[in-house]
């Protein structure tokens, strides 16, 4: 009786800690925030807010892809700088994410053409970071003099 009772404790602690192990891709972030958080040390020059049509247009995600997103580019020519937030639909992460790597690699290529013009914009843009976090997808392109450590420090203490 008492191998019964106990194989049925251990049983139930063993489904629980799968639940627990499952729960933490479930974490839900306001995208405002990590936005705001992010964008505090990229040092965006001229910044402006994304829009529903730069989501269409400029990132090429269809509406149906996301389901909120928050940030901001430069408007400055040859500079680097955007931060980009995406709440993706479910189970369009890996859509999301391969969407945000394309814009980063196309500036990447762009500014590889006038690197000698525009050095750091084109260091920066290679630098970028595109980082997924459940459902959520991150794009930082940092600005001058901004160091990646500390834009990979925000982005965790962001979305931990």
């Amino acid at each position: 009786m008492m191998k019964r009772i106990f194989a049925v404790v251990l049983s139930a602690c063993l489904a629980l800690g799968v639940l627990a192990g499952c729960s933490g891709s479930s974490a839900s972030y306001d995208v405002n925030e990590v936005a705001s958080a992010v964008a505090a040390v990229c040092n965006i020059d001229g910044p402006a807010d994304f829009t529903q049509d730069d989501m269409e247009f400029m990132m090429n995600l269809p509406a149906d892809s996301y389901d909120e997103f928050a940030g901001q580019y430069t408007t400055t020519n040859g500079a680097s700088g955007t931060v980009l937030v995406v709440h993706a639909a479910s189970g369009k992460a890996a859509d999301v994410e391969s969407a945000l790597a394309a814009y980063r690699d196309g500036l990447v290529a762009q500014f590889e053409t006038y690197k000698d013009d525009f050095p750091v914009g084109y260091e920066q843009n290679k630098a970028g970071r595109v980082v997924v976090k459940g459902d959520y997808v991150v794009l930082a392109l940092a600005g001058a003099d901004v160091d990646y450590a500390d834009v990979d420090a925000a982005i965790e203490e962001a979305m931990p």
